[in-house]
């Protein structure tokens, strides 16, 4: 990491006092330093051998990025982009800048954190694991017990059950749930269904006053694709975002103010 991002959070300009009191007087004192950080992050120049790697995003087009940037606005064209800007006293250039985001910070989480997602999927491999349910939720703990019998012997089946027990969100989607990572689920729910091959019923568990009737249908080993890889990426990004906070957060309780500044937030 390029030594002026790894103590950002000591050295990144602080608004003037009179700013700093308006930014914490309104509560968005966290949300612009978060802001600043990323900027700075998505600003770094990246050096040659950074460009040569394949898996690094590519750049956008800077009409493509406009043109996405103004449906984000709500604006069908670059044209009533340009009458967006101007009417909020924005230069092109720096809307330009606003486009160019989130590519740019892509690329630069990419440079910086790439390295590390391999071994950081290899050590939470299991929480990446992808499972599908067949679920019916029923209050009586009595009939849930029922139910699980008729299952087990065969004399009805989940989308039976489904269409006479299950609420109407379940029914739409006719009891299935998933494919969802392992990790996302109850955590009661998550230890239970790893102890389960597919097929097998789940005996009735009570999760939070509701007894649910599961089948596993599918477990499927995480793997190391693009939108995981994204996902681990952002992960590292907030981690050193959170470190450069509580460096700002510190710096900020030596600034003489006359008013009690609520010392920052660090994101968990």
């Amino acid at each position: 990491m390029p030594i002026q991002l790894r103590d950002l959070g000591a050295t990144l300009p602080l608004p003037d006092p009179e700013s700093l009191r308006l930014l914490a007087r309104h509560e968005l004192l966290s949300a612009w330093f978060q802001r600043r950080l990323l900027e700075e992050l998505a600003a770094i120049e990246l050096p040659p051998e950074a460009e040569a790697d394949p898996a690094l995003p590519a750049v956008v087009d800077p009409n493509a990025q406009l043109l996405a940037y103004a449906g984000r606005c709500g604006l069908d064209s670059l044209d009533d982009l340009e009458i967006w800007h101007q009417a909020r006293g924005l230069s092109l250039d720096e809307v330009e800048k606003l486009a160019a985001f989130d590519n740019c910070l892509a690329r630069a989480s990419h440079w910086i954190w790439s390295q590390e997602v391999p071994g950081l999927f290899l050590q939470r491999r299991g929480d990446f694991d992808q499972v599908v349910l067949t679920m019916v939720r029923v209050r009586d703990p009595d009939l849930a017990t029922e139910l699980f019998f008729q299952l087990q012997e065969g004399e009805s089946t989940f989308h039976e059950l489904v269409d006479r027990h299950a609420d109407e969100a379940d029914r739409l989607r006719r009891g299935v749930v998933g494919p969802v990572p392992v990790n996302r689920l109850n955590p009661l729910l998550m230890r239970v269904v790893r102890r389960y091959q597919p097929g097998e019923l789940i005996p009735p568990l009570d999760l939070n006053g509701v007894v649910h009737l599961i089948r596993v249908d599918s477990l499927q080993p995480g793997r190391l694709d693009d939108q995981l890889r994204a996902q681990l990426l952002g992960e590292c990004r907030s981690r050193w975002q959170r470190e450069q906070l509580v460096l700002l957060r510190d710096r900020l309780k030596q600034v003489a103010t006359p008013i009690d500044l609520a010392p920052i937030e660090v994101a968990s």
